[in-house]
């Protein structure tokens, strides 16, 4: 089933500021494109409101092209998008973080993983079927809220419950 099942490419980057001068602006922080490398921007500004935190996302092709390039080259590449959308203070962010989530050893991608031609009904029974004592748990494996947070969360307890009994 893994092998019929293959996860997304997908590079989440976030530039940092001291603080989100996007809102002062009476900006959102929210960007969508349908263009260029970088096409979903959203405020990942945690709650106590500092720093100001602007996330992007390369995904599938993109996540694919620039993956082969260094973190220097992708952290130009989100300011440069950045001071397209929100001008020119985001130039200068105090941070840069990323992560490959196609480089990871376990999950092998991100945001979720898709069956192909035939993979739900030659494969789909064993989404959640239990391994001996590995119980499957992820946002592929959810009842509600498939491929999102809500969906991981909800199939962990699952997942835990069945190990626990």
């Amino acid at each position: 089933m893994a092998q019929r099942m293959p996860q997304g490419a997908i590079i989440k980057c976030m530039a940092v500021y001291d603080e989100p001068f996007w809102r002062a602006d009476g900006l959102s922080g929210l960007g969508v494109s349908d263009g260029g490398s970088i096409n979903a921007i959203f405020d990942n500004t945690p709650a106590s409101g500092s720093p100001g935190v602007l996330l992007g996302f390369l995904d599938g092709r993109a996540a694919r092209v620039w993956g082969q390039r260094s973190p220097d080259e992708r952290r130009d590449e989100l300011v440069t998008v950045l001071t397209r959308l929100f001008g020119p203070r985001a130039s200068r962010p105090t941070e840069y973080a990323e992560r490959n989530w196609a480089a990871e050893r376990w999950s092998r991608g991100c945001y979720g993983g898709a069956f192909g031609p035939s993979g739900w009904t030659d494969f789909g029974p064993a989404l959640r079927e239990p391994v001996g004592r590995i119980h499957w748990a992820g946002t592929e494996t959810a009842t509600v809220w498939n491929g999102y947070i809500d969906g991981a969360i909800t199939s962990g307890r699952r997942a835990a419950t069945e190990a626990a009994a």
